[in-house]
């Protein structure tokens, strides 16, 4: 089976344009907070790329605009390079802004022509697994180019903050009422945030022939559904437990220097996903350390940007602060730090996890 390889990378967040800008902006454990502009918030706090602000046009579509012109590695694919767009809910904000008495939009449908058009691509497809969603392309896209199927992929990811969906988190009560404050042991909420990401998935010949270094290589996957609550996670982290250790038989059970978590800062998903990593890793787990704290929970885009700044950080051998961190929650007090640490050689694991009980662990592999 051929290799899978990230040929490039790019995202826009709220900690700015570029791979190397944003991991560069963890390292430094900057936060993106601040009160959204284009509704009301209630007061709550979200990563916004206030760039974005003004016009009529969807703010997703100015998102994918933010990417598009910080990665032109994007133009060098061929054409029929297929696209895998992650996302939750799209271009929201069309539907927010429609009369009443029309034909519901589609913002899922809508995002996705924004996209192709952004990104010059002739097909591709919509990829929703909730806020497992960025991860889940990765793992499509990463598997066709794998088997042969594919020589080369587009994966992007992208969601904007929007009233709709702060509504919705608001009445789960999951909102924080300052700044999400990850794997911490006072935490109170996730904050939400915007962002687009993308990355090339090639062989490696496909990137010797198109130009591309490789950045890092995608080396296992897997997959699991807690099946326990439509929002709620299994607190014991068993089925989580399950997608990493599928993940790590899959990659020929690697050196793990480091976990890039879900992290959101609600005290079930953490707590389910400390447990998570004690029953695989034992005493022993890696450094953990969650972007949420940094840029908000940033839905389909997340798990596209999770995987690219673990590339970056495998090279610069380092491992970011818990932007957030006072004190650390039980069982954690050895997983994360406030301070920024040496990363060891080897892999980074990185854990999505999404409503239904979906659970994602991917593992990426420095490049020699």
């Amino acid at each position: 089976m051929r290799d899978a390889v990230i040929a490039a990378a790019g995202m826009a967040t709220a900690l700015g344009d570029g791979v190397r800008e944003n991991v560069a902006a963890l390292l430094a454990g900057k936060r993106a907070f601040s009160e959204p502009r284009h509704f009301d918030g209630k007061g709550v706090k979200l990563g916004l790329c206030h760039e974005l602000d003004g016009g009529d046009g969807s703010r997703a579509g100015k998102l994918l605009d933010l990417l598009a012109a910080s990665f032109p590695e994007a133009a060098k694919l061929p054409q029929e390079a297929p696209l895998y767009l992650a996302t939750t809910v799209g271009a929201i904000d069309l539907l927010e802004r429609q009369d009443s008495e029309a034909e519901p939009a589609d913002g899922s449908d809508a995002l996705l022509k924004l996209a192709l058009d952004r990104f010059g691509r002739r097909r591709g497809m919509l990829v929703a697994a909730a806020c497992a969603s960025g991860q889940q392309a990765i793992v499509l896209a990463a598997g066709a180019v794998r088997r042969g199927e594919l020589d080369c992929a587009l994966v992007a990811g992208c969601d904007i903050a929007s009233e709709f969906v702060t509504s919705g988190f608001a009445s789960l009560g999951a909102l924080s009422a300052t700044a999400a404050r990850p794997y911490d042991a006072e935490r109170d909420g996730l904050t939400l945030g915007e962002a687009a990401a993308a990355v090339i998935l090639m062989s490696p010949e496909a990137a010797e022939r198109h130009g591309f270094t490789p950045l890092g290589r995608i080396i296992g996957w897997g997959e699991s559904c807690d099946a326990a609550h439509i929002t709620a996670p299994d607190l014991s982290g068993r089925h989580l437990a399950g997608a990493i250790r599928r993940a790590l038989e899959a990659a020929g059970n690697p050196a793990i220097a480091g976990v890039i978590g879900h992290g959101t800062g609600t005290r079930y998903n953490d707590e389910a996903e400390i447990n998570a990593l004690h029953t695989v890793f034992g005493g022993n787990v890696p450094p953990l350390f969650s972007l949420k704290g940094n840029l908000g929970h940033t839905l389909g885009a997340t798990g596209v940007i999770q995987p690219a700044a673990a590339a970056e950080l495998l090279k610069l051998r380092r491992m970011p602060p818990q932007a957030g961190l006072r004190t650390p929650a039980p069982g954690a007090e050895k997983m994360v730090s406030g301070a920024a640490r040496p990363l060891g050689a080897g892999a980074i694991l990185s854990l999505n996890v999404g409503f239904g009980g979906l659970n994602s662990a991917l593992i990426v592999e420095e490049l020699q």
